[in-house]
């Protein structure tokens, strides 16, 4: 893990060390004795650190701040990237699911084909009927896997989501099904755009179809539901997750933000504790989060959970980026 420069880290010691004014004397001396030394270097070697999607570039801690993220709304329809992480593990080709066995990891893939291979493929601008969409299917390369290559490149050009829906609608009727992989793609765009009346729906058609979600499908519900006025649903599926798996990072986080967004620190902190009791590891941008989202908020209680995250910080070595020293700092103030 690369250290920040000296000056960096003085910098932090220097917000760190406010906490006087706030804890004893002997438990500030605790958590900020001397300089940031490594007590134990293989506990530290063997600590897995990862960051997020907006915290993953490269720092410079010359530059005043972390690179910049691009925006949806910079996605341009030629590049050829999905939208969503969750669904670069889902190449076009057949799969084979099998509910019976009780799992969505089961489902096993027959014929992987490149993902480039249709990136010029542009989807229609309206929907279409069903001729129009058999035309285009017959036309296709591969027409076995037509309606998957569509939907990736809907979720590239983010398309209307009537659109993807005629898609499917004409897939059901000449099928009488839609297979697992072709949902979650849908389910991907629903994300996309915050459609969250169609989330809800898809979820409730992959319940009764499918026993278990594999762990993509699941970080897109909880994603999409914890971004919109619903988000106590994404906490209903979180406790769904817990029963037959550990929720992935991106499930605690989006749900903590979710719940720190409505000013419920309790709950974020709870599920904050409960990610590290399983060993999920949180990134610098959920741990930034709390400081963002408690900007402004008082309690002594509120203040101990806090210093606990900055306690967590110093004993696993971790120096937070620019912007989240911006937050620490702003918080103190």
């Amino acid at each position: 893990m690369a250290l920040f420069s000296q000056t960096s880290q003085q910098g932090f010691q220097a917000l760190l060390w406010k906490c006087h004014m706030f804890w004893p004397v002997s438990r500030c001396r605790q958590l900020f004795s001397a300089s940031f030394s490594i007590p134990n270097r293989e506990k530290i070697n063997s600590f897995s650190f990862m960051t997020s999607s907006s915290t993953a570039l490269p720092v410079d801690p010359k530059e005043t701040d972390v690179l910049p993220t691009k925006k949806k709304s910079e996605i341009d329809c030629k590049e050829g990237k999905g939208w969503d992480e969750e669904t670069k593990e889902i190449p076009e080709g057949k799969f084979h699911f099998s509910s019976s066995v009780g799992a969505a990891k089961k489902w096993s893939m027959s014929r992987v084909l490149s993902r480039h291979k249709f990136s010029n493929l542009q989807p229609p601008e309206k929907p279409l009927q069903a001729e129009e969409w058999n035309k285009l299917r017959e036309d296709f390369q591969s027409p076995e896997i037509f309606e998957e290559v569509m939907l990736n490149s809907m979720i590239r050009c983010n398309s209307p989501i009537d659109v993807a829906k005629s898609l499917l609608s004409h897939l059901a009727k000449r099928n009488g099904d839609i297979a697992y992989n072709v949902l979650v793609k849908y389910l991907t765009l629903c994300v996309q755009q915050g459609q969250v009346s169609e989330i809800r729906d898809v979820y409730d058609i992959m319940k009764v179809k499918f026993k278990i979600l594999e762990s993509g499908a699941y970080n897109l519900l909880i994603r999409g539901l914890s971004n919109s006025n619903q988000w106590r649903m994404a906490l209903t599926v979180l406790e769904e997750v817990k029963k037959i798996m550990i929720p992935s990072r991106t499930c605690y986080e989006s749900c903590i933000k979710a719940a720190s967004r409505h000013q419920e620190m309790k709950l974020a902190f709870e599920l904050y504790k409960e990610m590290l009791a399983k060993d999920v590891v949180p990134t610098l941008d959920v741990l930034q989060s709390f400081f963002d989202f408690s900007r402004g908020m008082k309690g002594a209680e509120l203040q101990k959970e806090l210093f606990g995250i900055l306690l967590y910080l110093r004993e696993n070595q971790i120096y937070p980026h620019k912007t989240f020293m911006r937050s620490i700092k702003l918080w103190f103030e």
